[in-house]
This record gives C-alpha cells, sequence and structure tokens, in this order.
C-alpha cells in the first residue's frame, strides 16, 4: 500500500513519516509543503496526487489561525475545507484509492461532545465531517477523522504551553502562566504514530467501511496547574512559574470531555510524566 502524508513539515505529519519509514511497511510518500507553495499549493498536491497515486491519504496540514476576522477565515476555509474536497476529488480518480485519514479538534465540542466549537478553526474542523460522510456514503471509500486533544514529544516546536516551560526550564527562567486550572489530556506522538498504523493497517484489510470519527483521549485529563506539581516532584530541578499573572486566552477550553469514543482496541501506553522528564532533563532517544 502507496501512503500519501500532506504536511510531512508538521510536528504530526512529521514524526508519522519517520515512524513509517522506520517500520518501511509501506511506501510512503511525502507531499510539497504549504510554506513553499503557497497559493498554488493545493494545485500543486492534487498535481502530486494524480503522479503519485496513494492507495492511502493522511492529511496533517491545516491551518491553526485562532482568529476570525476576514483575512483568517479565508485563510482557514482554504487549508482546512476547500483543499480537503480537492484532495478527495483527485485521489478518487485512482480506482485503488481505500481511504482518507484526517484531523479534527477537542475544540469542536462541549463537555459532554456535543458539537459547540470553540472558535472558527474548530467549526472548519466539524465542517469537514460532513464532506467526509458525503465522500464515504457516495463514492464507497473510507474516511476517518480523528479529534486530537493535547499531543506531546521530543522536537516539538509549535507554540505551546509545555514547550515554554521547556525553554524556560533550559535556560533556569520564570514563566507567566494562567491560574492553571484547565484541563489538559495529553497523548505521546509515538502513541499517536500507533493509532494511525493500526487504522491504516485496518483500512488495508477491509476492516473499516465508511466514514468513522473518534477521539484521541489519555483518558486521563489533568489541570495544568497539577501537572506542573507532578511534574516538580519528578524534575531535576523545580519548574519556575508565575501562577495567575497572564489571563486564560478568550474561549479558554476549561473543562475536559467526558464522553470518549477513541478507536476500539487502542489505548496510549506512554507515561505522561515520564515521558516529559525525559524531554526536560535531557534523556529521551
Amino acid at each position: 500500500m502507496k501512503i500519501g502524508i500532506i504536511g510531512s513539515s508538521g510536528f504530526i505529519g512529521k514524526n508519522l513519516n519517520f515512524y513509517f519509514k522506520k517500520k518501511n511497511k509501506y511506501k510512503i510518500f511525502s507531499f510539497s509543503s504549504f510554506s513553499k507553495y503557497k497559493e498554488s499549493w493545493v494545485k500543486k498536491i492534487c498535481s502530486e496526487i494524480k503522479i503519485n497515486k496513494p492507495d492511502l491519504i493522511i492529511n496533517c496540514a491545516a491551518s491553526q489561525n485562532l482568529n476570525d476576522d476576514k483575512k483568517a477565515i479565508k485563510k482557514l476555509l482554504n487549508s482546512n475545507l476547500y483543499s480537503n474536497v480537492m484532495f478527495l476529488n483527485q485521489s478518487l480518480k485512482n480506482k485503488n484509492f481505500k481511504g482518507y485519514i484526517s484531523f479534527g479538534t477537542k475544540w469542536e465540542f462541549d463537555t459532554n461532545r456535543n458539537y459547540n466549537p470553540l472558535n472558527f478553526y474548530a467549526a472548519t474542523k466539524h465542517a469537514n465531517d460532513i464532506f467526509f460522510k458525503y465522500y464515504s456514503l457516495k463514492k464507497k471509500i473510507t474516511t476517518i477523522s480523528l479529534k486530537i486533544f493535547d499531543t506531546y514529544g521530543a522536537n516539538d516546536k509549535r507554540n505551546k504551553i509545555l514547550n515554554l516551560l521547556l525553554k524556560k526550564y533550559k535556560k533556569n527562567q520564570t514563566l507567566n502562566i494562567t491560574p492553571g486550572k484547565q484541563y489538559l489530556d495529553y497523548v505521546h506522538i509515538n502513541d499517536v504514530c500507533e493509532l494511525i498504523n493500526i487504522i491504516c493497517k485496518d483500512i488495508k484489510n477491509n476492516k473499516l467501511k465508511g466514514f468513522k470519527m473518534y477521539t484521541v483521549s489519555s483518558k486521563n485529563p489533568i489541570k495544568l496547574l497539577s501537572l506542573i506539581n507532578k511534574l516538580n516532584l519528578n524534575l531535576n530541578r523545580k519548574l519556575r512559574v508565575k501562577v495567575g499573572a497572564k489571563k486564560y486566552r478568550l474561549n479558554e477550553a476549561m473543562k475536559p470531555i467526558k464522553k470518549i469514543i477513541n478507536y476500539p482496541g487502542w489505548k496510549p501506553k506512554l507515561n505522561l510524566v515520564k515521558e516529559i522528564k525525559k524531554i526536560f532533563d535531557g534523556t529521551h532517544d
């Protein structure tokens, strides 16, 4: 099976690309990055799909702009909706095309997993599911929407709280944070890669049909302040934080999602505190 990865320069895509090439089970093709082609990116990807004819596509690319001004909306619609439709249309011209995996966000839901988008970004992610259902019903392919909660791992360059803490920890500096009562639900990137490998195998073996939506949750959400306290008991030195020095973001997701529907038979294996210690104290591989 030939798998094409869109967004292989991002955190999830880069790790997936490395994971599959290390496994050496499938033929892996990495598509061109948005940063290089900008306005012509969708056209470029469609051209590469036509040439390479992947049996399965994993789309890790997305705009994560949290604004809702005119410029942001245009970018979000183009990156998160229009692109998926065009990629699917082109992929279906290959008679061997089997499936499409994309990523949503926990921000699409309230605490009871009812649809209640936190922002326009989350709304575009949820809207994808309508198109995925359409293509699965009409074109008889498998489409998977994975609702990612919080991910982490080594060499993560994203502007996330763990990475901000890491930068300050390495320099022994203080980080200003919120009161820290928001819940986080972390899954290590290696566990995410294992999950996607299982899904790819099941698509290949025709065990998955139609449109499916799954959460990607540790099932062990933790408050930011509680996580910091746990880390301070395990790291070589304490994190320096000023609690309450920052306000929560507008529309901050405070509560955990209760109704989890992870992929059947999959659960994260890696321990959060142990893995963060490896990253912070420099003992990871």
